[in-house]
């Protein structure tokens, strides 16, 4: 639904859409930072144990691996906003806001295709992983790179938002 006027105060107020949007963001924040957290504590425990304790653990390295490439990729494709994103903007930012429509409807059209074309290989790549363990943890392997297939879901989800919203009568916003 979308954002509504109170007739008594005037103000505007979201509708229940902007609101689970907003309240998945918050979720998303959430899960980024435990992920970092988790990273940096494993991190910690790993310089204690070896440079303390002068016994370094053997697990701690690759959890921490593995912690971090799920952080980088969770941020990339449910934090970071899409125009934040590396870009090539040095035509995109001395043109007209209309030309930048355009150009960002080209962008979002190329990069869905993209993406959409990643899908299957990734499926088909993560299935061949079933087969495979960590070396220490003994994790199965499309655990640990299954991150990556959320990053191709969650950033499709956000172009094909932005491509939306670049169709719809607010497209400044979207730029």
């Amino acid at each position: 639904m979308a954002a509504r006027t109170d007739p008594e105060t005037g103000a505007t107020r979201p509708g229940a859409l902007e609101t689970l949007g907003r309240l998945l963001a918050r979720a998303a924040d959430a899960v980024g930072i435990v992920m970092f957290l988790a990273a940096f504590a494993g991190f910690i425990v790993q310089i204690f144990f070896r440079y303390v304790m002068g016994a370094p653990l053997v697990w701690s390295e690759e959890f921490v691996m593995i912690a971090f490439i799920w952080t980088v990729f969770w941020a990339a494709a449910f934090l970071v906003p899409i125009r934040e994103h590396v870009t090539f903007d040095v035509v995109y930012d001395v043109v007209s806001p209309r030309t930048q429509r355009v150009m960002a409807i080209f962008t979002m059209v190329v990069a869905l295709a993209a993406f959409g074309l990643l899908i299957l290989p990734t499926l088909d790549y993560l299935d061949f992983l079933t087969r495979k363990k960590s070396p220490v943890l003994r994790l199965p392997m499309h655990w640990i790179y299954g991150c990556y297939l959320l990053f191709v879901v969650g950033l499709t989800l956000k172009m094909l938002g932005r491509l939306l919203r670049l169709f719809g009568p607010h497209w400044r916003d979207a730029l």
